[in-house]
């Protein structure tokens, strides 16, 4: 993938990224800081595409047309994983992501224009779905709007940035100037007063020696009157290391990422907690997401719809993985203690319910009893 084509992708689409001019280590500039949020976002987008939507109606869950389109095909051209990812980066790198229904499908704009009306409702117009800019102008309760709490993480990112890529392009351009290879061309006095010396410079000399210092193997042919000497080998040059960038760096990634509540291990790529790691970023990151889209996805069709019981829910226990083997004890004791029937448990770890009799009853062994009963049982073995 170009370098062009992928300022594309993270940068908001209000900037035509082949308009703009990057050049030295600008470019490397806006590389990290781009990079450093498409990982942090990435992960958040993905752990909450493993989330399950749970419609409820009449305080029952149900699989519907709703649960269908919400977990599986939210319109013609995309799966749930790939329309939840849009949404999530969007509120989390543009502060909202705009949703609109129509025929029953959900779309994701790219961009829109909002016009603020705070007593009557905000108005969204200009909305662009791909190469489509709809004529419509919606209402706030005819879409929906995911917005982070939030507003200014962007504008702290890009306030940081702002003060940190200085440094980082002084110690670029310091490691750079330091470790380059240095010539001295000797040309004879006679050279001087030459009135085509220069054009003989520009075609022919510099050419030649920009294509000897920028070729890993080549050979600069050597004229009578010229002569090439390396500054490097005759002076003491320091070599900067590179540590300096290194550590900047990294403290652009760990910023970054406590900025959108991630653990330092997760982008440093050092995890030897996995199990702490992963609850930590569906705590503090993933939870926030599945309230706000929850509470949106429920509150549209006003109170008397939610009263009698219907909502939508954004399971986040799904994000982690589970294997069979690692919780059989576990499983064992939910099932003991009568907490959850086996069809609760075979859906928890991604089994498909039994829907017997058998899976559906809940179970408890002899060893658990009422604290009445115990205490019965105490006084008796006492007398």
């Amino acid at each position: 993938m170009k370098f062009i084509d992928f300022l594309e992708k993270v940068i908001p689409k209000k900037f035509k990224a082949k308009e703009i001019i990057i050049t030295g280590n600008v470019l490397e500039e806006i590389y990290l800081k781009a990079l450093a949020i498409n990982i942090a976002t990435s992960y958040i987008a993905s752990g909450f595409c493993k989330c399950e939507f749970k419609v409820y109606e009449n305080s029952k869950e149900v699989k519907n047309k709703d649960y269908f389109k919400l977990n599986y095909s939210p319109n013609v051209n995309e799966t749930a994983s790939k329309f939840w990812f849009k949404v999530v980066k969007k509120m989390l790198c543009e502060k909202e992501a705009l949703v609109i229904e129509s025929n029953g499908n959900l779309y994701c704009a790219d961009s829109y224009t909002p016009e603020e009306f705070p007593m009557l409702g905000d108005k969204y117009k200009n909305i662009k779905l791909g190469s489509l800019t709809l004529n419509k102008t919606y209402n706030a309760n005819e879409v929906f709007i995911f917005k982070l709490e939030d507003e200014d993480i962007k504008k702290l990112i890009d306030g940081f940035y702002s003060s940190l890529g200085k440094v980082l392009s002084h110690a670029m351009d310091q490691y750079k100037r330091s470790n380059q290879e240095k010539y001295k061309l000797k040309i004879a006095s006679v050279k001087a007063g030459d009135e085509d010396f220069n054009k003989e410079f520009e075609e022919i000399i510099k050419k030649q020696l920009s294509e000897f210092l920028n070729n890993d193997k080549a050979v600069y042919p050597e004229f009578e009157g010229y002569e090439l000497t390396s500054l490097s080998a005759n002076t003491k040059i320091s070599s900067k290391d590179s540590k300096d960038i290194i550590e900047l760096k990294k403290v652009i990634f760990d910023t970054i990422g406590q900025t959108y509540k991630l653990p330092k291990s997760l982008l440093d790529g050092n995890i030897t907690n996995l199990n702490e790691v992963i609850r930590s970023i569906i705590t503090f990151s993933i939870d926030p997401l599945a309230t706000t889209v929850s509470q949106e996805l429920s509150r549209k069709k006003g109170y008397d719809y939610w009263s009698k019981g219907n909502y939508v829910a954004v399971d986040t226990s799904t994000v982690n993985h589970i294997d069979t083997f690692d919780v059989a004890e576990k499983i064992d004791k939910l099932i003991a203690s009568g907490a959850l029937c086996v069809d609760e448990i075979r859906e928890a770890i991604g089994k498909q319910p039994l829907g017997t009799d058998f899976s559906t009853t809940h179970w408890i062994t002899k060893n658990y009893d009422t604290a009445e009963n115990s205490l019965k049982g105490g006084e008796n073995n006492e007398q």
